[in-house]
């Protein structure tokens, strides 16, 4: 139990950048709700955030 206090404030103070992130990447925000899975959570997130495409880069430019 005293390790899961730590990790719910630091799931808690994740949330609202990676919410941001998700968001302004053109993905849905909710994505960012994989935090709080137990030991692979954070893993989700970055692989979601490296192998998606975000539509709010597509046709800016980029050369992909």
């Amino acid at each position: 139990m005293g390790e899961l206090i730590p990790t719910i404030i630091l799931g808690f103070v994740l949330i609202y950048p990676l919410w941001r992130i998700f968001s302004r990447a053109g993905l849905a925000p909710a994505l960012s709700l994989f935090v709080f899975v137990p030991f692979v959570g954070g893993l989700i997130v970055l692989a979601v955030l490296a192998f998606s495409r975000w539509p709010a880069t597509e046709g800016a430019g980029g050369s992909a």
